[in-house]
């Protein structure tokens, strides 16, 4: 264990004393040490095949369905402003990314007025978790501009077309040359990726890949019944 993530384990040992700490997925206290309790486990609905990327990136990682209790802990995250589910995330995405060939984590950034009103970035607090976890450096190449609109009030054309207009590289990113890796909690059909896939390739990344916590699944993936419930590995 590095010492960044001895000092993150032992904060959040002692805030439990304060405040318990709950499973993100059911909200039952659980032990210090633990990030969610062993029956959610077994029933998060987790993605057993490897899923298609979107334009611009080479792959697409996602831990489970947006269903369940995967997307409660989602909405717990973004809509509650709770930030101990992103503590969760970036455990179950560090296992699932663990050798993943990356020069830099760069979260999918959230609109100036999001993060004032719920405090903090999703995408970033989970990036920085993941960071810790397996010490690929985190940087914020991306910017939102301050009237982002939300991607989920939006049709697929609406998305690609507000995605193009609404994010922009940042004047500190350094992404030239290196194999980049978008950090996001939810993808639904994959616009927001690809367009700052494109800004991250345009301003000299080798290669974007992406990971999420979840995936809306679509209609295809429904036909097929590819949202199952398993335990975890």
């Amino acid at each position: 264990m590095n010492d960044k993530l001895s000092v993150y384990e032992f904060k959040r040992r002692a805030l439990s004393v304060l405040f318990p700490n709950v499973c993100p997925f059911c909200g039952r206290v659980i032990d210090a040490r633990e990030y969610f309790c062993t029956p959610c486990k077994e029933m998060l609905p987790l993605i057993r095949k490897e899923q298609k990327p979107p334009t611009n990136v080479s792959r697409l990682y996602a831990c489970c369905w947006y269903s369940g209790l995967a997307r409660a802990a989602v909405h717990m995250l973004k809509f509650g402003c709770l930030i101990y589910p992103a503590d969760a995330f970036g455990l179950m995405m560090s296992d699932m990314l663990n050798g993943v060939n990356a020069d830099a984590l760069v979260p999918v950034p959230s609109g100036i007025l999001s993060v004032e009103k719920r405090g903090f970035s999703p995408a970033k607090v989970i990036a920085e978790r993941i960071s810790m976890r397996l010490g690929i450096p985190l940087e914020n190449a991306l910017d939102a501009d301050i009237d982002k609109v939300e991607q989920k009030t939006l049709s697929r054309k609406g998305r690609e077309q507000n995605a193009r207009k609404c994010f922009h590289l940042s004047k500190y990113a350094d992404v030239q040359g290196k194999r980049v890796l978008l950090i996001d909690d939810v993808t639904t059909t994959g616009s927001t990726l690809s367009a700052l896939a494109g800004i991250l390739l345009d301003a000299g990344a080798i290669e974007v890949a992406a990971a999420v916590f979840a995936k809306v699944p679509s209609i295809a993936d429904k036909s097929e019944k590819r949202i199952v419930y398993r335990k975890m590995q």
